[in-house]
């Protein structure tokens, strides 16, 4: 926990510094022959933006649900939600830090 803390709070800086939101993972919720419903996690300066987003089909592209949490609320979200977007949020970060 402590470890993806200081990963976003370091990749915070450089979002703020850049000005460009940084994408922590994209996971499909549901999915059909011709639609799209995905949860996008965004790290948008000191905050963490989840966002529900459905599009393709015959279905216009839109938000469907957006919540935004502080850093250490995500973080506590995530490691009682999906291990899996935990672990897909770290190596997305650690890839960002080194480059």
């Amino acid at each position: 926990m402590d470890i993806l803390m200081d990963k976003l709070r370091k990749a915070s800086t450089i979002v703020s510094q850049k000005d460009i939101p940084f994408i922590l993972y994209r996971n499909i919720i549901e999915e059909s022959d011709t639609c799209v419903q995905e949860e996008v996690a965004t790290l948008v300066e000191k905050y963490v933006v989840i966002q529900i987003f459905s599009y393709g089909g015959f279905i216009p592209s839109s938000f469907q649900r957006q919540h935004v949490f502080t850093i250490d609320r995500f973080t506590r979200l995530i490691l009682r939600k999906n291990s899996a977007l935990f672990f897909e949020c770290l190596e997305s970060l650690k890839t960002a830090l080194l480059s």
